[in-house]
């Protein structure tokens, strides 16, 4: 089209002056009407252009951002599966330590780990850098909108209540403030067995193992009983949140993966 207006052009500058008024006039003005339209052709091929590549800078970018939450979210994941582990055997000893005590078994170095144990609570820190950082630029820079949605909810949500181990921490029954009252209350120093401990940051120091004091009672003890039990349950529900957040996690991965693979393209 381009070079169908220069002939034109060229056409008109040979022929001057040369014709009739009216004729050079029409021709002047298809001239000038071809003029007006290269130049909005040049603007609308200049337009392209600089959306192609903004486009091309925004998908990069998307690249990067899809790549860090990836990240993020491995190894967000390989804590959350340690932690599960963790959480997994703790409850099965803490179900065996109320089945101990019902049977009134003797006093063990068993026993004794596993009621040290059942207070233990475990500090998820999801990975979030790279959320953070998409906030910043903004969320809208994720083309895929059902994807977009589904990091911001794991993010915002289902991460946010696993840090905070569904409100337990705060809440008067969490796992360590049902226990420890009765770590008080039964567990003394055994003096004969004396234990060093080595420090980086100093020489090693001399303590004594503790040991279950009281045992008699200790095993005719209904409030601990009743402790455990809560304890138990509240990290069964724990392990639960674990378990779904851990599903939603591959799946926002997968998802992930899938979108790069088109970016990619």
């Amino acid at each position: 089209m381009i070079k169908f207006f220069r002939k034109i052009r060229q056409n008109l500058l040979s022929e001057g002056n040369t014709g009739k008024p009216a004729y050079r006039t029409g021709k002047y003005l298809k001239y000038a009407i071809g003029e007006i339209v290269l130049v909005v052709i040049g603007i609308l091929i200049a337009l392209q252009i600089n959306n192609w590549n903004k486009n091309r800078k925004l998908q990069k970018i998307e690249v990067q951002i899809y790549t860090e939450l990836k990240s993020d979210l491995l190894q967000t994941r390989n804590d959350l599966n340690e932690t599960i582990a963790k959480h997994k055997e703790i409850f099965k000893s803490s179900q065996q330590l109320i089945t101990d005590i019902y049977n009134k078994k003797s006093n063990s170095r068993i026993i004794y780990n596993s009621l040290t144990n059942s207070s233990a609570e475990f500090q998820i820190i999801p990975k979030t850098s790279a959320f953070e950082n998409l906030k910043n630029i903004g969320l809208n820079t994720l083309s895929n909108d059902s994807l977009r949605v589904a990091i911001t909810n794991l993010f915002q949500l289902n991460l946010k209540r696993l840090d905070d181990e569904l409100g337990m921490k705060q809440a008067e029954m969490n796992m360590s403030k049902l226990i420890q009252p009765f770590l008080f209350k039964y567990l003394t120093a055994d003096y004969s067995q004396p234990i060093k401990y080595g420090f980086i940051h100093s020489d090693s120091i001399s303590i004594f193992k503790l040991k279950i004091n009281k045992y008699n009672e200790f095993l005719n003890d209904n409030d601990l009983i009743k402790a455990l039990q809560l304890a138990l349950f509240n990290r069964g529900k724990i392990i639960d949140e674990e378990i779904e957040t851990m599903k939603l996690i591959d799946s926002v991965i997968y998802g992930i993966e899938e979108e790069l693979k088109k970016l990619k393209k």
